[in-house]
């Protein structure tokens, strides 16, 4: 427990000097459920790499999603961002690799706690499909960098 508090300290101080916008810890769920990281890299740009998990059938499916963010002017208490994605998915030894374009909603109730919905398009290489529809409801927990 020593080990993982001296980490976790260690982690908040490098974050803020490296991150001095924004670093926090995200959940969503998509066609999967995700936990990964949200990046605030300025005002304008956000990083938000996401490991997911789902089941379908009898078969585990592994999702790493990586997405850039692109912040538009704010509608009144509402940010709204749009921007690429990519993934990379791993099931029953086989992978596949997507692009998408999405665009999403953010609300901060407060410093600490947001909420963000997103909807996309995408494309899949391996088999090459075009993806729909992708979606996704979320929450993003920030670090206090004060």
């Amino acid at each position: 427990m020593r080990k993982l508090s001296v980490f976790l300290f260690l982690a908040v101080i490098i974050s803020k000097s490296a991150y001095p916008l924004g670093l926090g810890l995200e959940f969503s769920v998509d066609n999967d459920i995700a936990v990964g990281v949200n990046l605030r890299l300025t005002e304008k740009f956000e990083l938000k790499p996401q490991l997911g998990f789902s089941i379908i059938e009898d078969a585990s499916l592994f999702t790493l999603n990586v997405d850039g963010n692109f912040y538009l002017p704010q509608m009144q208490n509402l940010q709204h961002y749009a921007g690429p994605g990519i993934s990379i998915t791993a099931f029953e030894g086989n992978s596949d690799f997507g692009i998408d374009g999405h665009y999403g909603l953010r609300y901060d109730f407060n410093d600490i706690i947001s909420a963000f919905g997103q909807i996309g398009l995408g494309i899949n290489f391996d088999p090459f499909a075009l993806t729909t529809f992708r979606s996704g409801l979320g929450l993003t927990f920030y670090i206090p960098m004060n």
